[in-house]
């Protein structure tokens, strides 16, 4: 997690700049932010002349957000081909940053339908199949010039070509996702209910891409009846245990959750209203049911491309599903630790920028919290140099002795007391909240490290 020029390296594969001394420059400001994601540029860079030195690096028309993307994703397939995974899975969502009634940002448009101030940045991200996230694949930012008209009907709404609609960014994403990738890597898109529109499912076919998505519309399916009652009606096929990440908005803790599963072949049809005829007029997928085991409580109706043969197929599958919630913890770290929301930036483009720049450290942090829980033997080297680790171990337990070996869960554990955890027995592995507040420490503790005696 070092904050050095040859880390960021790995980040940002073959970045182009036409002069050196702004590639340099971009990984001053990257290191300052890094080790400083909650404060502002002023308070970050940590003197008068570098903070004006990032203002200017900003202000260049030469830095190009779509260049640094792409070397964001390059970055992101080199982690991939390393990764020993049966799917990389390319989970999308949508997150909407708000700026309140700032209306002196320069084309800084509506998000909501309200006279709020915001961009909607819509994000794809590769987890493995075992829950690790790697990277970001692809962002895309938009801003409204009007607040959200909501005095159209719902059938005006849905009858629209799906290029006027918002949720053409859905279909965007994934074809950027499959330039982006090399051709030999086994992609699932995964997405939440909102992306359960035809045309994402028509354009998948046409794409040869695998989806798994969780569905909210009650179609009909192949034999006259509708999808929830035919799976709900269909034979258990089995029962797992799912590990459900904790969600702080509902405060319920991380649990394990025994749900049973149902799983059923059916063809959905091209709606009626839709006439356009480059989509598919039928789509054979695989409908998976699944929900908490003798009693009401979660359930998620899902549709795939996938062909299941047996019951350890299908538990795969619901498993990917449930590592969606790994962009959620991205983007409650983009917004609440590295605090995108509150920056002071006055141009739409500039806090555009920052917000791609800022999602690259909340990656890591991401990543670093998962690593940690998933590959907890794992030597802290991987993460932290030498003196990083012994600076961390030492300060947390408040020790002068060195163990031989330090491993990656406990640089976790210590990450976590110096983010202020309670340590708890029960309360298991610190929180993404906990790794960035510890990793805030951590830095001031190295950056001042020359200076004590």
């Amino acid at each position: 997690m070092t904050a050095e020029y040859k880390n960021w390296q790995e980040e940002f594969v073959d970045i182009n700049f036409t002069d050196q001394r702004l590639k340099s420059r971009f990984f001053k400001i990257i290191d300052a932010f890094a080790a400083s994601p909650g404060k502002s540029t002023w308070a970050a860079t940590g003197s008068r002349s570098s903070a004006k030195a990032a203002y200017r690096f900003f202000r260049n028309s030469e830095i190009s957000k779509d260049e640094l993307l792409d070397s964001i994703s390059r970055a992101t397939v080199e982690k991939i081909k390393c990764a020993d995974a049966e799917w990389i899975l390319a989970v999308q969502d949508t997150t909407a940053v708000g700026f309140g009634d700032r209306k002196a940002i320069q084309g800084m448009g509506y998000y909501c339908s309200t006279e709020q101030r915001g961009m909607l940045v819509h994000f794809c991200i590769a987890v493995t199949d075992q829950g690790i996230p790697l990277g970001i694949i692809y962002q895309e930012t938009n801003t409204r010039e009007k607040p959200k008209d909501d005095s159209q009907t719902k059938e005006q709404k849905r009858s629209r070509p799906i290029e006027e609609k918002e949720n053409f960014r859905w279909l965007d994403s994934m074809r950027e996702t499959l330039l982006r990738m090399p051709a030999d890597i086994p992609i699932l898109t995964v997405c939440d209910r909102e992306g359960d529109f035809y045309e994402f499912f028509s354009e998948a076919a046409d794409l040869k891409a695998n989806f798994l998505i969780r569905i909210v519309q009650n179609r009909m399916v192949d034999d006259g009846k509708k999808i929830f009652h035919e799976l709900r009606s269909s034979p258990v096929a089995g029962s797992m245990v799912v590990r459900m990440s904790r969600n702080p908005k509902e405060h319920i803790p991380s649990r394990n959750i025994k749900m049973d599963y149902h799983c059923k072949k059916v063809t959905i049809y091209r709606p009626e209203r839709r006439k356009e005829k480059h989509l598919r007029e039928k789509l054979e997928l695989t409908a998976i049911y699944v929900h908490e085991s003798g009693k009401k409580g979660t359930e998620w109706f899902l549709l795939t491309t996938v062909t299941v043969k047996s019951e350890k197929e299908i538990e795969k599958l619901v498993q990917c599903y449930a590592h969606r919630w790994k962009i959620e913890r991205f983007h409650f770290i983009l917004k609440s630790g590295c605090k995108i929301e509150k920056n002071q930036a006055r141009e739409y483009g500039r806090l555009s920028f920052l917000t791609l720049l800022y999602s690259v450290i909340a990656m890591q942090i991401l990543n670093l919290t998962y690593l940690g829980k998933i590959c907890p033997e794992i030597s802290s080297g991987i993460v932290f140099v030498e003196e990083e680790w012994k600076v961390l171990c030492c300060c947390a337990r408040k020790s002068k002795e060195i163990p031989e070996s330090y491993s990656l869960k406990e640089a976790i554990y210590d990450l976590g007391v110096l983010g202020g955890t309670k340590g708890a027995p029960s309360d298991g592995m610190p929180g993404v909240r906990s790794i960035w507040q510890g990793l805030d420490v951590l830095y001031s503790l190295l950056a001042y490290r020359n200076y004590l005696v």
